[in-house]
């Protein structure tokens, strides 16, 4: 069977706009899968990159109010559909501890696990700054999260459903 050039043209050029297609279709499923899935990570260069209430409607991701605006290098997991919520980041300033309370006890360790967060956490030294997650200085890095137990301060600010 011989083919013209033009017929070999047209069917290369209906593999290659099915072939884009499928991708494009792919990388959406992608973006769509990882909205669906309840545990999910962020990764923000600067303070200023991460959404805030005068720039976002997405308030699962907004910065607490405890992170320094010179924090940087911030990584952040959530959980949409049960308490948990990991951040970590560095700071020049650090967390201003004076707006915080001490927490007695590791109130049953972080409610979800980070590939960030350090394996050994700290059991003494804890504050919370009035958010209801714990927070805590390790290595210069800060970190915070949602307990498995509530804190005394908690406010329903860390998507906790109890």
């Amino acid at each position: 069977m011989n083919t013209s050039r033009s017929e070999r043209s047209a069917v290369t050029s209906a593999f290659a706009v099915v072939g884009m297609g499928l991708v494009v279709a792919t990388l959406t499923g992608c973006s769509m899968i990882e909205q669906s899935l309840p545990q999910q990570h962020r990764h923000y260069d600067t303070y200023r990159d991460a959404p805030s209430s005068a720039n976002s409607e997405d308030m699962a991701w907004f910065m607490p109010k405890w992170v320094p605006e010179d924090a940087k290098d911030i990584d952040v997991r959530l959980d949409t559909s049960n308490p948990g919520y990991v951040i970590a980041f560095d700071s020049a300033t650090g967390v201003d501890t004076a707006a915080c309370e001490p927490v007695d006890g590791t109130h049953g360790g972080p409610a979800m696990t980070a590939d960030f967060l350090p394996k050994s956490l700290p059991t003494s030294d804890l504050i919370t700054c009035g958010d209801g997650r714990i927070t805590a200085e390790i290595d210069g890095r800060w970190y915070g999260w949602t307990s498995k137990e509530p804190v005394s301060s908690d406010a329903n600010d860390t998507l906790r459903s109890s």
